[in-house]
């Protein structure tokens, strides 16, 4: 009898710690952690969601042999790749509308083709069909001098409106240039602009000056800030406006009043500035 019961009992334990096992997890590092880049192009956020697989003493070349060439690739590892842009954008200077894409590409020996997928629900590449493809472009891949032993997409070469998206591993790299509407959105804003404060017309001013546009445009602005508001910045951007339209004299009184104002308010930077500009205008008189 209290050979059963003992039986019994070793059975009811077991029992219980196979079912606590059953709920118990260990947490361990993912092979290829995840992660996530936000950065603004221009005006226009951007968002790419990825896997980061890793090198990790392979014994292959990463691609023509562990990534056979002419292939499509998930561009990563796991979920595939998904790239967001809050604006329309231009990639290489192709259109694609706003939304969310999965990224694929086709690596090559000369050229790489970069494919936004609009089939965002892919594990990977496993499924995928070029008749979801949103946009295909061509790039050309670089060597790079040093291994990247962790697969990483970045972004480089910032300028107001465009960037360059970077894939890069193991000795290679490709970059995909992206350009947003920066112009367009900017002008629009402008555009729209009724009862606007004098900071407003003084931004409006400079982004005309600073991009050479309609100079009479900047000019009726500028002066429209200054009547509201006496300020040394803008009546420095006054004299390049002025400068511009090579109205040397106005100029340098614009500059000497920027200068005048920028000395009461003991900002000994932008007495500075004006002072090289009044140089830089009188000897072109």
């Amino acid at each position: 009898m209290k050979k059963l019961f003992l039986k019994k009992w070793i059975l009811l334990l077991a029992l219980c710690g196979s079912m606590h096992l059953a709920q118990a997890q260990i947490e361990m590092p993912q092979a290829s952690p995840p992660a996530t880049l936000e950065t603004t192009v221009g005006l226009t956020d951007v968002v790419v969601d990825y896997s980061r697989p890793g090198l990790k003493g392979r014994g292959k070349k990463i691609f023509g042999e562990l990534i056979p060439y002419g292939e499509v690739w998930r561009t990563g590892a796991n979920e595939s790749t998904k790239v967001t842009f809050e604006d329309s954008v231009k990639i290489a200077g192709q259109s694609l509308p706003p939304g969310t894409y999965a990224l694929y590409t086709i690596p090559g020996i000369g050229e790489w083709t970069v494919i936004f997928s609009n089939n965002t629900e892919l594990w990977g590449d496993s499924g995928y069909n070029p008749e979801d493809d949103a946009l295909r472009v061509k790039v050309k891949p670089t060597t790079i001098p040093y291994p990247v032993e962790t697969f990483t997409i970045d972004f480089s070469n910032y300028t107001k409106n465009s960037a360059d998206l970077n894939i890069s591993w193991d000795n290679t790299m490709v970059s995909v240039p992206i350009e947003t509407a920066v112009d367009d959105v900017v002008m629009a804003q402008i555009k729209e602009l009724t009862k606007v404060s004098p900071n407003v017309f003084y931004q409006a001013a400079r982004y005309y000056q600073e991009n050479n546009k309609d100079l009479n445009q900047a000019l009726q602005w500028i002066n429209q800030a200054i009547s509201g508001r006496e300020h040394f910045v803008f009546y420095n951007v006054k004299s390049k406006i002025l400068a511009d339209m090579k109205n040397y004299k106005e100029a340098i009184k614009a500059a000497e009043k920027s200068k005048e104002l920028a000395a009461k308010e003991n900002n000994q930077d932008y007495v500075k500035i004006n002072e090289e500009l009044i140089t830089r205008y009188k000897a072109m008189k």
